[in-house]
């Protein structure tokens, strides 16, 4: 099943790299390919829990009430860590060190890299809400296009750095 998976993504992402190839390196096609993947999955379960599962009015833990999209943001994330940290490793930073102790290293970089992400996607979006009055699902998508930016460098330049022979 996985080896399926796994030929049915690289064959999806090799059909389409001509297209881009003029203007990207495969490393970075494939980071912003899978990367879109699992973003889609992401805002796809923001809204969904958003829009129609959480209560718009919050959530009233122990006196402080706590947003919707703050619930929905973080159950989000939690679902797309494996996945994101997946589909990196194995399609877009492919070159990188390979072991059970380096995937481990890796993991930990992957989750503090995401992490700020989450910090910086909540206080954006929470920015967007307060100050701009935007609507949540669309605040979700500018927040996720800044946070991308940054977090494909951390994962190219931290995360996923070459071992230098």
């Amino acid at each position: 099943m996985i080896l399926q998976l796994n030929r049915g993504i690289e064959g999806f992402l090799q059909l389409f790299y001509p297209i881009f190839r003029k203007w990207l390196a495969f490393d970075i096609y494939a980071y912003l390919a899978v990367g879109a993947i699992n973003t889609a999955l992401n805002i796809f379960l923001f809204a969904i829990l958003y829009e129609f599962i959480l209560p718009k009015e919050g959530w009233t833990l122990a006196g402080y009430t706590v947003a919707s999209y703050t619930v929905a943001l973080l159950i989000a994330f939690l679902v797309t860590i494996p996945t994101g940290f997946w589909l990196s490793k194995n399609f877009a930073f492919r070159s990188t060190a390979m072991g059970t102790r380096k995937t481990g290293k890796q993991l930990l970089k992957y989750i503090l890299v995401v992490g700020q992400g989450l910090g910086s996607d909540y206080l954006i979006l929470k920015g967007l809400i307060l100050f701009v009055n935007m609507e949540p699902t669309l605040a979700k998508i500018f927040s996720t296009i800044i946070v991308l930016t940054l977090n494909y460098l951390l994962q190219k330049y931290f995360t996923f750095k070459k071992s230098e022979v």
